[in-house]
């Protein structure tokens, strides 16, 4: 049987990832927990308070959202506490919280090649690409930090 060594297995405790404030989503809050250069992939804690609307987004990616506490809406769809959304198109669309805040567990699985992992729909009709880089830049760093990064630079 193979050993498992320290680069194959990381323990990443939640509790030691400081929450950052989101930039696209009025008081909500995310932490990055690991990301994949390699293959794309991103693994995050994402909180929002109850009445939130997030922007219009599609994934570039497959997309998995679990549901940790609360709940969260798309527009026919509601996922409860122990609940997953799992996404495979770039369809669009807005998820939304109502009467109570939610945290997700979300994982973005990019692949190889794809660095292009969430698309925001702008008011103004204009779309702002997330990439494997924007995630890289902020995992688990502090919240000061994070607030010194140009984060124009980080977001296509």
């Amino acid at each position: 049987m193979n050993k498992i060594t320290n680069e194959a297995l990381q323990r990443i405790r939640f509790d030691d990832v400081p929450w950052l404030p989101y930039p696209r989503i009025k008081d909500s809050f995310f932490r990055v927990l690991r990301v994949e250069e390699e293959s794309n992939v991103v693994v995050l804690n994402f909180k929002m308070p109850a009445g939130t609307i997030t922007p219009v987004h599609g994934h570039h990616c497959v997309a998995m959202a679990y549901t940790l506490k609360g709940e969260w809406f798309y527009e026919n769809l509601d996922f409860q506490a122990g609940e997953m959304a799992f996404e495979t198109t770039v369809e669009t669309h807005q998820p939304v919280t109502h009467n109570q805040p939610a945290e997700l567990l979300t994982i973005l699985f990019g692949g190889k090649g794809n660095d292009r992992l969430i698309e925001d729909h702008n008011e103004d009709g204009s779309t702002t690409m997330l990439k494997t880089k924007f995630f890289k830049a902020v995992e688990r760093i502090s919240v000061e930090d994070f607030m010194k990064l140009d984060m124009a630079a980080l977001i296509d």
